[in-house]
């Protein structure tokens, strides 16, 4: 066996040839395997394809190749045995009987004592995202959008990769011999990792057109009927300068990386958590800022979709951060309806009737959990110079009560602590200036605001000491609110109770969850890249790994079966693919490339995915005498 650089129209090929005599004694060559534009130095050439003819046919390596020589001869090997096209020329077949005495048991044939398993790699998670990539119809989508097979396939794979087992795509090469990606998907998985870069590059400019595709395939395939749009926002850090990319800023940084910069992602997703579309935003963008761009970003995709009217004014859901007085109103201008969660700021207003606590209800159905109770009350507010009615929801939540007081109980213990010290440093003459001490005091009051704002901490200099003590009413005041939360909304018209305001509200859980399994799950942050394009792509796969994760998970919920990703990872990782080896009383060896038997827990999830094993790929390769391992 040789290897050749074959020159085609889109390039060169390397292949893997075998020189051989027809019947009529001339000499020929075939094609072992083609490894497309391989980077196999030639140097090597000659040694590589010595050791693969030996394993091929199954004789003894007296020197086995090591490093980067061994590993290409493995992938090879692997390769040839997945197509399952060459077989061994018979010339070079050389039965032997089974040695005498041999003690392994004979069973129609086949030396069951010498049955062996090799290559063995994982099927179950790529089976079931393979399966999702498949059923939301993404291939069919890139092949329209111009991206050619091998491209398809790059496309595919960075996706996947980043649903079971999210590295960079430099890792993502290490990472491939050890899944059945090639067996799904064919061969044209490995190549460089410049190609999944590109790839990475095509699919963020197919961006609007890909999640125009998304909404309206989740929609049909599910019947949705996509009434609220939940939109937050979340950040992802770099650890190193990304001096190439304008947008990595310092920001306010959710894991308190104050020492990184960072992007901020918003992300708009539905009630059922499926991303309706993101925006990737420079890492100092104001939240409430964001708002304008990302609806307009919506409303951009829908025109594209067209099927999807009932998406054109939803009502919108946020929290606290992006419900600026400013952002109500430009929604109400635009013709959204929104429900909001007032700052704890503005909580302070309805202390009166926070108090009345006979005017509250409690929001039903919450039997063994903690009780919410909500009062509903009608207000009007000028916008634009015309007046605007509003329901307010007042929420009582102990939990939310015990969560707030425990809080401030920790914060109080730190403040308190330092401030000790620095009486402490004064008492004993270690600060003395006067400017120095009060400047002290600020930073002090800085680090920890929750409570310096119920103390009053001043200097004395004629006692030389730090005086400090607590604002008994502001602090019974603000602990009388505790658990209390203000909802308001300009949906006047929906027939709504206050319990039921409150019940959608909570489904911005739903995007809390989805941010969660970005981060946690699906490898969000942090940022290994530096240039703005490369950054803006890591985030949008990962995005559309969550599309293929919350398909599946929704999937399930809808039958019942509400395990979390992270769950099904541990039971779908030990269904696999195999390599058998089985060796016959002829002297041959038969070489199986079969998916493992699923196991009832694992049939289950396929069951209620509606996937069909039976079309998984096979292959069969009978080996000359004596092969017993490739």
């Amino acid at each position: 066996m040789y290897f050749y650089r074959k020159r085609t129209p889109t390039g060169e090929v390397l292949q893997l040839l075998e020189a051989f005599r027809d019947a009529t004694g001339r000499a020929c060559n075939r094609v072992v395997v083609s490894l497309g534009r391989g980077t196999l130095a030639e140097a090597q050439w000659a040694t590589v394809a010595k050791a693969v003819e030996a394993r091929l046919y199954g004789q003894l390596e007296l020197w086995p190749l090591a490093g980067e020589a061994a590993a290409w001869c493995d992938r090879i090997v692997k390769r040839v045995e997945r197509q399952a096209r060459w077989t061994p020329l018979a010339e070079r077949r050389q039965p032997l009987p089974a040695a005498a005495g041999d003690p392994s048991e004979l069973v129609d044939g086949v030396l069951i004592d010498r049955l062996e398993h090799q290559h063995e790699t994982t099927l179950g998670p790529e089976l079931v995202g393979w399966h999702a990539w498949r059923t939301l119809q993404l291939d069919g989508l890139l092949d329209r959008l111009g991206f050619n097979a091998a491209q398809r396939v790059a496309a595919a794979v960075a996706v996947l990769n980043r649903l079971v087992e999210p590295v960079s795509e430099h890792g993502l090469l290490n990472w491939l011999p050890t899944s059945s990606l090639a067996d799904l998907l064919g061969e044209e998985v490995y190549g460089s990792d410049e190609r999944y870069y590109r790839v990475g590059d095509q699919l963020l400019a197919a961006q609007t057109a890909i999640e125009a595709h998304l909404q309206e395939a989740v929609q049909t395939h599910f019947g949705l009927s996509r009434t609220l749009v939940l939109y937050d926002l979340t950040n992802t850090h770099f650890e190193g300068v990304c001096a190439a990319n304008p947008k990595a800023q310092r920001g306010a940084n959710k894991q308190k990386r104050l020492d990184c910069p960072q992007v901020v992602v918003g992300v708009c997703f539905d009630e059922c958590g499926f991303v309706l579309c993101h925006q990737t935003f420079a890492g100092n963008t104001r939240e409430a800022g964001t708002l304008a761009t990302m609806l307009g970003a919506l409303e951009k995709r829908v025109g594209t979709a067209g099927r999807l009217a009932a998406m054109v004014k939803p009502l919108v859901i946020m929290d606290a951060g992006l419900a600026t007085a400013a952002n109500r109103q430009w929604l109400q201008t635009a013709g959204y309806r929104y429900l909001v969660n007032e700052t704890r700021a503005g909580r302070q207003t309805y202390t009166a009737a926070f108090r009345e606590e006979a005017q509250f209800a409690l929001v039903p159905g919450r039997q063994g959990r903690t009780q919410v109770s909500v009062r509903l009350l009608t207000e009007t507010h000028p916008v634009a110079g015309k007046p605007v009615a509003e329901r307010v929801v007042l929420c009582r939540s102990v939990e939310r009560r015990e969560k707030e007081a425990a809080m401030l109980s920790r914060a109080e213990t730190r403040f308190l602590a330092e401030l000790k010290k620095l009486a402490a440093r004064v008492q004993a003459g270690r600060l003395k200036r006067p400017a120095c001490i009060q400047q002290t005091i600020g930073r002090l009051r800085g680090r920890h605001p929750r409570a310096a704002r119920y103390y009053d901490v001043r200097h004395d200099p004629a006692a030389g000491a730090v005086v400090y003590d607590r604002q008994t009413a502001a602090y019974a005041a603000a602990q009388a609110l505790h658990g209390c939360y203000v909802l308001r909304t300009n949906d006047v018209q929906a027939p709504l109770t206050g319990a039921e305001l409150w019940s959608l509200y909570m489904s911005l859980a739903t995007a809390e969850n989805g941010f969660k399994a970005l981060k946690s799950d699906l490898g969000l942050r942090p940022n290994h890249h530096q240039i703005e394009p490369r950054v803006d792509a890591h985030v949008f796969i990962t995005i559309l790994a969550y599309q293929l994760q919350r398909f599946i998970t929704y999937t399930l919920e809808t039958r019942g079966d509400r395990r979390q990703w992270d769950t099904l990872l541990l039971v779908l990782r030990t269904h696999c693919y195999a390599t058998l080896l089985v060796p016959t009383r002829d002297g041959c060896c038969y070489r199986l490339r079969r998916p493992g038997l699923a196991e009832e827990c694992q049939r289950e999830v396929y069951r209620q995915l509606g996937l069909d094993l039976r079309g998984l790929p096979r292959s069969k390769v009978r080996l000359p005498a004596g092969a017993t391992t490739l």
